[in-house]
């Protein structure tokens, strides 16, 4: 079994089961404890769990509201930062759109371009497109995450890895100076580290509410991103403090 497959077989136990032993998972895995405990480093790393004395624990996650009522939060500064996206888009290019409320609103915004290629791991998103034959869509694979209508797991990460990205924009849950970019959900940080790794650029959008705020797993830092588009005038103090180690763009 490949490494990575390990891994996430591991997060699904831990994710269900809130708590695994080593010699559990060298049972189930049948590898070494020293195998084991590697990835459980890794895991931590990631900020998944907490290691223990023979085992881990799953760490408390930060819960994020549910898509359809962020669908309702911010929608002017959604839209603004949606308008600016559709300026960084270029006829032919190959675009990335990440599963969020944000990225919704750059669907809605990019439906009536015309020579564009536009990939996504978000049904509603495709949906929104859909109408459009002038855009050549795809949709990722994977297992449905009904809360926000995203794609994740092992096929999405590997769907993700075939494309090369001209454009991602990347939502995000919380970004911070300690963590950088945050998510709540291990399967969906995967994905995001998987459209980073296949993008030229990567342009996180998001709305003024997520600066200063840290969800269960960091899933990029600053240097893996070009700019951040935002909007709205909650938290500017550490928005202010974030541009010295990223670039910002306030619309």
């Amino acid at each position: 079994m490949l490494v990575s497959t390990r891994r996430e077989k591991i997060k699904e136990i831990i994710l269900k089961k809130k708590a695994v032993k080593v010699s559990e998972l060298c049972e189930i895995f049948n590898v070494s404890d020293e195998t084991i405990r590697r990835d459980l480093e890794e895991l931590e790393r990631q900020g998944l769990i907490e290691r223990n004395y023979g085992g881990a624990v799953l760490k408390e996650n930060i819960v994020v509201p549910p898509l359809i009522k962020r669908f309702k939060e911010h929608i002017e500064e959604k839209q603004r930062i949606a308008a600016k996206a559709v300026t960084e888009i270029k006829e032919g290019n190959v675009v990335f759109l990440d599963a969020g409320s944000t990225t919704y609103h750059i669907a809605k915004a990019i439906k009536s371009l015309k020579g564009i290629t536009v990939i996504t791991n978000a049904l509603n998103v495709a949906t929104e497109l859909s109408t459009n034959p002038e855009i050549n869509l795809f949709i990722t694979g994977g297992k449905l995450k009904h809360d926000n209508q995203s794609m994740v797991g092992f096929e999405t990460v590997n769907c993700i890895g075939k494309y090369n990205i001209d454009i991602l924009f990347l939502g995000t849950g919380g970004i911070s100076v300690e963590k950088g970019l945050t998510t709540s959900d291990i399967f969906e940080a995967e994905a995001k580290k998987a459209m980073i790794r296949s993008a030229s650029r990567v342009i996180v959008v998001a709305d003024s509410s997520k600066f200063g705020k840290v969800a269960m797993v960091s899933f990029a830092t600053f240097n893996d991103v070009e700019k951040i588009i935002t909007a709205g005038e909650e938290n500017r103090e550490i928005v202010e403090q974030l541009t010295e180690y990223v670039k910002i763009e306030i619309v």
